[in-house]
């Protein structure tokens, strides 16, 4: 019976009072209630530090095994990728991560691949573009001329030719896709809101993993 309390009902219990605590603080604002909200966010941040070292160790742990059994399709990815890590980190405690030697680390490597995936996304436009074009009703259209005049925004030759297309896709995104990203935005809020509710309140359960 003492081992069920310590694993449901403890944890509930400090999970939803401190949620609840750090929610009420911000519209009481009252003093004790903030520097002790402040001190909950600095023990967040530590308990994430020493979270972010366990996966390291767990990185190593799981990466390590395919490398000391030498398997042929896994240990080369594994070893780079271990490699990879202890440079990284070797050159930001020696170099600083402002340092140049991180800057230059950064600028040819992860900066090139990043530049390489935001390439990637005109393949994907594309592939949208074609899945559109071959749809048969009225959101199919309505999406393919936005992806032609977002795709014709994007090139500057169209807005020599036809710049008041130009201007029409710059009205596009500035305001229906505003207006639509804040939509989104404010039911992503509503939904978090509510699955916060659910978890500080015990009615979800899921975070503290399979019951038994």
């Amino acid at each position: 019976m003492m081992s069920v309390v310590l694993r449901k009902y403890i944890p509930l219990v400090i999970v939803g009072v401190l949620g609840f605590f750090t929610i009420f603080s911000f519209p009481l604002d009252i003093k004790v209630f903030t520097d002790t909200s402040t001190q909950l966010g600095s023990w967040v941040m530590l308990l994430a530090s020493f979270a972010l070292g366990i996966g390291v160790i767990n990185l190593f742990i799981v990466h390590g095994h395919p490398i000391m059994k030498k398997d042929k399709e896994k240990w080369p990815y594994s070893a780079a990728l271990l490699l990879s890590l202890i440079i990284v980190f070797l050159i930001g405690i020696v170099d600083s991560v402002t340092g140049p030697s991180y800057k230059f680390l950064y600028d040819v490597i992860i900066g090139a691949g990043l530049l390489t995936l935001t390439a990637l996304r005109g393949f994907f436009m594309f592939s949208a573009f074609t899945r559109a074009y071959k749809a048969r009703n009225l959101e199919g259209g309505v999406m393919l001329l936005a992806t032609l005049f977002v795709m014709m925004y994007q090139v500057p030759i169209f807005d020599s030719f036809l710049p008041q297309m130009s201007e029409f896709t710059k009205w596009m995104l500035d305001v229906p896709f505003v207006g639509v990203t804040r939509g989104f935005a404010m039911i992503a809020g509503i939904a978090m809101t509510i699955m916060a509710f659910k978890m500080l309140s015990g009615m979800d359960k899921s975070w503290m993993g399979r019951e038994e």
